[in-house]
């Protein structure tokens, strides 16, 4: 199966049944939600779905492998990207926040219902999700050294700045507030503030 959760053989429709068991996971939770529930809600029985996947547990892979794949895509962006620091960083929450927010299901699944992934699965997804945060790690340490950022432990900034920017599925609301784009610009000044301000000194 590829990282992409659809493989070229595939019938047309998994990538609707993809969509679709990852809303019910994530908004019912993965145990809460049977394959009856996927079937009503694509308008097929349960033995069709049996032509699409062979259980509800290789449907949660391919949900995962897909989501992985765009944080490798993120990834190998910002590894990609030799500009100055702080424009990345800016690039970088600008184009996380709105991957999250195209794809709330996906990730609300990646993040909330990951103790259900089999033993096969997890190590890979682990595996994508260490290669993501070493990249905004480096970026971080690049701008480090380049005196974009202040000095600071490069590990702790990149674990922040990830739980700043994930943060925006809990909280973000298309009917509130501020629009998505001026939500997510307040999120890039808020990241670049704790990655440029300098710390008040002990009294």
């Amino acid at each position: 199966m590829p990282d992409t959760g659809i493989a070229p053989q595939d019938p047309p429709r998994m990538a609707e049944l993809l969509d679709v068991a990852a809303r019910l996971f994530d908004e019912k939770g993965y145990r809460a939600t049977s394959l009856n529930d996927l079937g009503e809600a694509l308008g097929m029985n349960k033995a069709s779905l049996y032509y699409y996947v062979r259980s509800k547990e290789e449907l949660l892979s391919r949900v995962i492998y897909r989501a992985s794949q765009r944080l490798r895509d993120l990834a190998d962006a910002i590894i990609g990207d030799a500009g100055n620091p702080r424009d990345a960083l800016r690039r970088l929450v600008e184009t996380h926040c709105h991957t999250l927010l195209d794809h709330p299901h996906e990730f609300g699944t990646v993040i909330y219902q990951r103790r259900h992934i089999d033993a096969d699965t997890l190590p890979q997804i682990a595996g994508r999700e260490r290669a993501y945060f070493e990249a905004v790690r480096g970026l971080i340490l690049r701008g480090i050294r380049t005196g974009a950022f202040r000095r600071m432990d490069d590990g702790i900034a990149a674990q922040l700045t990830l739980d700043a920017i994930n943060g925006v599925l809990r909280w973000y609301r298309a009917d509130g507030r501020k629009s998505r784009d001026a939500a997510i610009a307040e999120i890039v000044r808020f990241v670049e503030a704790a990655l440029t301000a300098r710390p008040a000194e002990k009294p």
